[in-house]
């Protein structure tokens, strides 16, 4: 008989702890392990973008992440020799004023450790503790249950049944070893770099990243001077954090690969940074943690095989450069999980979590091509010296696509546009920029409204990671009427139904929240030119359908429940 804790995530990074938060939130029993003992300390990827504080809105976590975060600084590179004069100031994501569809446009920036604290805080007020020395170490599946033997630290064994599992654990996932699931792509040895965090006491300022890009190792070389016999080109990148005094060092270059065995410890890695630089006014304290990467650019050819499934690092491995990873890995997340719920619920049939698997390899796809290009061109920017001034900014500019707000799910089978059909055969980037308006697939913009009550004034006030939202773009009652009967057909709590007013004009919809539009910016925002407009907004914030008449909303609900 199955355990009542319906999923077993194993792993609890952001990936894993915002899928659990996420079915907790829809009612879905969850047990988080994780085989560490303690809390993993890093800062690794620090970057929060756009679209995935959208999300961390809708789960309730954006506040404390304001308050805890800081804004993407921006990167000075210091001429060399000497490494005191800044060569170059690159703003790496310029600051944008907030639009009534994008309300929170830039990126913010919290180390890894302290964001999976924070976001364990509110699991812990929703009664869920992460179990924390515990390894999976194998399972079985068959078609009601997954029965995985766990083994804890004190050497005990237990076997426990669920419904659901879901890998989280990492590049070198284990579950998805077990499940035997092809990991496709390249690691690339010539391309490493060691990374670690210090205390920095003085000598660098909090205020931006820094970068050093030094030629010259050999004995008696000049800091920043190519010698005879030098290791060649190393460069040092300072990315402070939000916290005062702490930084995340990078060493890389094309001759980082001489230096390596010094970078193992904490006085090796200061003495290089020193003869590199010739910085030796920079005081540096403890070295929190360090190891050696390289790129392993690498992703799964499906996101899972029958109750076993895969998110994040586990599914896909990339370059940093982008800040795309952790991004992407929470949007696994978010997109998994309000299929698990109607499925666990009995609600969806477990077709369903097929698309978890469709949707999102189109998007890791392009997420890898477009990360491993911008890698190419950091690691040319290394070769030829970062202030060198045939070097672009290229390499290092974190706008446009990749504050994700184009990923989408035009090409997904459960998503329906009556208003603008897909050409047959048509194939869209799953990394959009949104042209051509607003799709069936895409994110679904936000816009201000008036009517929600106290301390709510706009339509992601209205969305929720536990239900559908239909929005029902019309100035007359039959209208809403006719989408609240399409409604009440579907199962209890799947749907609510927010009927969006133009300005100024009352409209009567019983059994639904009326809302109404501020200067007509959700109207032309969701370009309505039809009355009535009907757009379906699935749990992860994606539009689920766009269609014209009352009857649309059932037809896109037989795609779900089909």
């Amino acid at each position: 008989m199955a355990s009542p804790t319906s999923v077993l995530i194993v792993g609890a990074g952001p990936t894993g702890l915002c899928l659990a938060l996420s079915l907790l939130k829809n009612g879905v029993p969850v047990r988080i392990i994780d085989k560490l003992p303690t809390p993993r300390i890093g800062q690794k990827g620090n970057g929060i973008q756009p679209r995935t504080l959208e999300i961390l809105y809708s789960l309730g976590l954006l506040d404390d992440v304001f308050k805890r975060s800081c804004h993407i600084k921006s990167l000075v590179v210091y001429e060399m020799p000497g490494a005191t004069k800044i060569a170059k100031e690159i703003t790496l994501t310029p600051q944008i004023e907030p639009t009534p569809d994008k309300p929170f446009p830039n990126s913010r920036a919290i180390g890894q450790d302290r964001f999976e604290a924070l976001i364990v805080e509110h699991l812990e007020r929703l009664g869920a503790t992460v179990e924390r020395g515990v390894e999976l170490k194998s399972f079985t599946q068959n078609a009601t249950k997954v029965s995985a033997e766990l083994v804890k630290l004190d050497g005990s064994v237990e076997t426990a049944d669920f419904e659901y599992l879901v890998g989280c654990d990492g590049g070198h996932s284990p579950v998805r070893h077990l499940l035997g699931l092809n990991f496709l792509g390249e690691t690339r040895e010539g391309e490493g770099m060691f990374v670690g965090d210090f205390i920095i006491k003085k000598g660098i300022s909090d205020d931006y990243w820094h970068c050093f890009n030094g030629t010259g190792m050999g004995l008696g070389a000049t800091p920043g001077v190519k010698a005879e016999g030098a290791s060649g080109e190393v460069t040092f990148i300072f990315r402070t954090a939000e916290i005062p005094g702490l930084s995340t060092i990078m060493a890389t270059g094309p001759d980082i690969e001489g230096i390596k065995h010094r970078l193992s410890n904490r006085e090796g890695m200061i003495q290089a940074f020193y003869e590199v630089t010739g910085r030796t006014d920079v005081e540096f304290g403890e070295q929190l943690c360090g190891n050696w990467w390289r790129p392993n650019i690498r992703m799964v050819d499906s996101f899972g095989e029958g109750r076993v499934f895969v998110a994040g690092d586990a599914a896909h491995t990339h370059s940093p450069t982008g800040g795309q990873g952790m991004n992407s890995s929470i949007q696994d997340a978010y997109n998994l999980a309000w299929k698990i719920a109607l499925v666990h619920k009995k609600l969806a049939p477990p077709t369903l979590l097929d698309t978890y698997s469709t949707e999102r390899l189109p998007v890791i796809a392009t997420m890898l091509q477009k990360t491993t290009d911008l890698l190419n061109k950091t690691m040319a920017a290394f070769q030829k010296g970062v202030a060198n001034p045939s070097v672009t900014n290229e390499a290092w500019e974190r706008g446009g696509e990749l504050q994700q707000f184009g990923v989408n799910y035009r090409g997904s089978t459960i998503v329906l546009d009556e208003r603008n059909p897909p050409e047959e055969g048509a194939i869209p980037s799953a990394y959009g920029s949104g042209a051509g308006g607003v799709r069936a697939g895409d994110r679904a913009p936000s816009a201000p409204v008036k009517g929600l009550g106290e301390g709510a004034e706009k339509l992601f006030d209205v969305f929720s990671p536990t239900r559908h939202t239909v929005l029902v773009f019309t100035a007359g009652e039959a209208a809403a009427k006719g989408v609240l009967e399409q409604v009440k057909a579907l199962p209890e709590g799947v749907a609510e139904v927010v009927v969006v007013a133009p300005k100024g004009k009352a409209v009567e919809a019983a059994g639904a929240r009326v809302v109404e539009d501020v200067d007509g910016h959700a109207h032309s925002i969701y370009q309505v030119e039809q009355d009535p407009t009907i757009v379906v907004v699935r749990p992860d914030g994606a539009v689920g359908a766009i269609v014209l008449e009352a009857a649309g909303v059932g037809r896109y609900f037989s795609k779900v429940f089909a």
